[in-house]
């Protein structure tokens, strides 16, 4: 994989949704969804994953204006510990990638610490870093200004902003454009990556 030209792997692009910031403190995901890049960095966004989480505990209004959420929307839906293994084989053996993937990921593995302590959901890349060496420069890595500055458009309405089928979607379509900004450098498989200096990898294993 490491030697292969990224245009002929496969990745999964994932954003989620939380009832706060840290799961130690007892915060709990509320939703994932994740989208593929298929070889040749073609973005489908039929062959997706997503489905609101019920965290069985209440959402707060901070999360909630967030998001918008509702302890209404979540109630009876699947727990984490049923979703994130599904999630993981839905992975699979794609290369993961996600925006300001620290904060998704520490979710992700307090989830899988419990249910799934064996798991192969270990090739992360983080699009923050991506993007600041496709596009070095920018005022703002924030999705919302890459969103802008790069004129990033997909068809799911904007109420879903900040939903994360809406942001894994905007975030794949923006790996697209950084790995076509990259490859007019050089950068042509994962080993010219690894190279690299800068937090392009969350977790590589």
């Amino acid at each position: 994989m490491i030697n292969k030209p990224i245009e002929e792997l496969t990745f999964t692009v994932f954003d989620t949704e939380t009832t706060g910031m840290s799961p130690e403190k007892g915060s709990r995901l509320v939703e994932i969804a994740a989208v593929k890049i298929e070889p040749n960095l073609t973005l489908n966004l039929q062959n997706r994953f997503e489905t609101l989480i019920d965290p069985c505990c209440e959402i707060p209004y901070q999360a909630y204006k967030v998001h918008g959420i509702s302890r209404s929307m979540v109630r009876g839906k699947p727990t984490a510990e049923i979703v994130i293994p599904e999630f993981v084989s839905f992975v699979g053996d794609s290369i993961a990638i996600a925006h300001n993937a620290g904060f998704d990921c520490k979710f992700v593995y307090h989830t899988l610490e419990k249910c799934q302590p064996s798991h192969s959901f270990t090739k992360i890349i983080d699009t923050i870093g991506l993007a600041r060496l496709a596009f070095p420069g920018l005022t703002s890595y924030s999705l919302d200004n890459l969103m802008s500055q790069l004129e990033l458009d997909i068809p799911v309405p904007a109420a879903y902003r900040h939903r994360a089928l809406f942001d894994a979607a905007h975030t794949a379509l923006l790996t697209v454009r950084c790995f076509e900004a990259l490859h007019a450098k050089g950068v042509r498989t994962m080993k010219d990556l690894l190279g690299r200096q800068g937090r392009l990898f969350y977790k590589w294993l």
